[in-house]
């Protein structure tokens, strides 16, 4: 098996950085750039999956910026504590991406020092917090439809609701196979946003393949791509490869087909979160693009 990480490691051209940015190092990687000279610790704090000794190195840092720990989706719940209790940490940031518990959640909730869109952005609320938002005054619906894993009914509210914008729910991650095929029968709604963000079967992937009005550049952001459809996209005329690398699940043969390209740039080939590939029977596990 390739060692991918190594590959990029020492490839001259790799600004190291993007390589702190990935999501998906191991502890070991993640020391090794640490300590390597002119390296943004930055973006290890923020993407990393970090041990609690880890963690503790970064929050002790003073060259470290604490919102970028803020904003890490990994932290245990007593880091997520920590983080509240410590002085001028964004509040908002933690609200937004860590995993909450109930007790964390209703914190957020009831003081007025934290902005209920930023919460409406969670991906991790549940039923029940979905829902006391929906109903709360100063919340974003639009936030709360894109990001949520929504129930049937909570779907139904969204897409029936005026106020919502439907391409809104076009963006999220966890529609069925059935929401995505209203959605793109649907009037008004950014097909391109389907491409991008969904779940596809293996028809509705050809079907958004083969639409005219969709650009084929959303469809290679899209990181359920199945290994199939990713040899056919990189054989596509005008599809972005760099995109194409940048999220999809690799096998050590496209890996190598774009680490050898040299239209690619190795940047975005750096930030794939397959760097570290899983078994292949555990790939469908799924992977996580987390946005600022």
């Amino acid at each position: 098996m390739l060692d991918r990480f190594d590959m990029l490691f020492n490839y001259s051209n790799v600004n190291k950085d993007d390589l702190a940015a990935n999501p998906n190092l191991t502890t070991e990687q993640i020391d090794l750039l640490y300590s390597t000279k002119g390296v943004d610790k930055d973006y290890l704090a923020r993407f990393s999956k970090l041990t609690d000794e880890q963690f503790t190195r970064f929050f002790n840092d003073e060259g470290v910026n604490k919102d970028y720990l803020s904003v890490n989706p990994n932290l245990t719940t007593e880091q997520i504590d920590l983080l509240y209790s410590t002085e001028n940490v964004n509040k908002n940031y933690l609200a937004q991406f860590s995993k909450l518990t109930d007790e964390q959640f209703n914190r957020f909730f009831n003081v007025s020092y934290v902005n209920k869109r930023y919460l409406a952005r969670n991906p991790h609320l549940t039923t029940e917090q979905i829902d006391l938002l929906y109903y709360t005054k100063g919340r974003n619906k639009n936030y709360l439809a894109r990001s949520s894993q929504l129930t049937d009914e909570q779907f139904n509210l969204f897409f029936n609701d005026k106020v919502v914008n439907k391409s809104s729910l076009a963006r999220n991650p966890h529609l069925t196979t059935e929401q995505i095929d209203l959605l793109y029968s649907t009037e008004g709604v950014n097909k391109d946003l389907l491409a991008q963000y969904s779940k596809l079967t293996n028809k509705q992937f050809n079907r958004l393949f083969n639409d005219k009005d969709v650009v084929k550049g959303y469809l290679a952001r899209n990181p359920h791509l199945t290994t199939e459809q990713i040899d056919l996209l990189y054989s596509t005329e005008d599809v972005n490869k760099d995109y194409l690398c940048q999220i999809s699940k690799l096998t050590d043969k496209q890996f190598n087909l774009f680490f050898n390209d040299k239209d690619v740039d190795k940047d975005y080939l750096a930030h794939n979160p397959s760097i570290n590939p899983l078994p292949l029977n555990k790939w469908q596990a799924g992977i996580f693009n987390w946005s600022w």
